[in-house]
C-alpha cells in the first residue's frame, strides 16, 4: 500500500511530544497573562514566552531534519530551551495568587520533564552514533 500524502508519518510518541511542547508554550502564555507586571517580570516573561515556543519549534525542525547531525543540533536546542524556560519560571515565582502559583508549579515541573525527555533522546542518539 502506498500513500500519496506529502506529510511525514509520525509515531504516536512523536505526535504526543510535539503536542506536549505546544501545550507547554500555550500554558506559559496563559501564565504570563496572569503574572503581575513589574519591570523585572516583563523581561522575564518575554524570555519565557520565547523559550517555551522555541522548544516546539526546534522539535518540529528536528522531526524533519535532513541528517543525524542536524537532528542532534535541533534536539540539543530543545533541551537548552526547556532548561532556559525553567530558569525564567524560577525567576517569576514571586507575588503570585494561589491559582497562578499552581499553574507556575505545573509549568516548572513540565519544563523539567521536557528537559529530561530531550536529554534522554540526545543520550540515545549519541550512544547509537558511537555504536555505528
Amino acid at each position: 500500500m502506498t500513500t500519496t500524502s506529502s506529510t511525514p508519518t509520525h509515531t504516536t510518541g512523536q505526535r504526543d511530544l510535539a503536542e506536549r511542547a505546544s501545550k507547554f508554550a500555550y500554558d506559559a502564555r496563559s501564565f504570563v497573562r496572569r503574572t503581575p507586571k513589574t519591570i523585572a517580570s516583563m523581561g522575564d516573561c518575554r524570555r519565557l514566552v520565547r523559550s517555551s515556543g522555541e522548544i516546539g519549534s526546534s522539535y518540529l525542525h528536528a522531526d524533519n531534519a535532513p541528517s543525524k547531525e542536524a537532528f542532534v543540533q535541533y534536539i540539543t536546542a530543545c533541551c537548552r530551551e526547556a532548561r532556559q524556560a525553567g530558569h525564567w519560571l524560577h525567576l517569576l515565582d514571586g507575588n503570585l495568587d494561589d491559582k497562578t502559583e499552581k499553574i507556575h508549579g505545573k509549568l516548572v515541573q513540565e519544563a523539567s520533564e521536557l528537559e529530561k525527555i530531550f536529554g534522554a533522546i540526545l543520550y540515545k542518539v549519541r550512544n547509537k552514533k558511537k555504536d555505528e
